[in-house]
């Protein structure tokens, strides 16, 4: 098996339609097993209730603005993994400058896409539907959900949220 590095990465994950501007809330799927291309080559991040560590984000995990931590905007009010394999967030925008701008962006359609930061713990090598060799990520740890402009998974985003979540 090749060697898989661990630790921090981010996904960029694609389309944010809506938002809650009074309430300064946004539904979001901010992950999926969608095959993102990474140095090592194709990862997926699997959904089973068994490899995502969901703790830091129902504690109120950070959304930041490119995964930048000293441009934080706004907080994780809930999260759930839904049957169709996505995990979605509620998050809440801050009431400052930062925040507010972000908000609008995103109420406005300008910013359009959420990424996902997060630690790998455990990752498998498999074999794909095409015979291709893929990692399976089955213990990882989302760390953050960041706004930005670079999307790498189109099956997620603001607006992309199951009107019934399972939290």
């Amino acid at each position: 098996m090749k060697q898989v590095p661990t630790g921090k990465l981010t996904r960029a994950l694609l389309n944010i339609q809506s938002c809650d501007v009074e309430s300064r809330t946004a539904w979001m799927a901010f992950s999926s097993e969608y095959p993102v291309e990474r140095m090592f080559g194709k990862e997926i991040l699997d959904h089973s209730p068994s490899s995502i560590r969901l703790g830091r984000l129902m504690a109120g995990g950070p959304v930041l603005v490119d995964h930048d931590p000293t441009d934080h905007v706004g907080v994780v009010e809930s999260v759930s993994v839904d049957p169709d394999r996505k995990g979605r967030a509620l998050v809440r925008f801050g009431s400052g400058e930062r925040a507010s701008e972000i908000l609008q962006d995103v109420a406005d359609g300008i910013r359009r896409s959420v990424s996902v930061g997060y630690v790998l713990h455990k990752i498998e090598e498999e074999t794909g539907e095409d015979g291709e060799i893929v990692y399976r990520a089955t213990d990882w740890e989302p760390l953050e959900i960041s706004i930005t402009a670079v999307a790498a998974d189109p099956s997620v985003g603001i607006g992309r949220s199951n009107p019934n979540p399972v939290v």
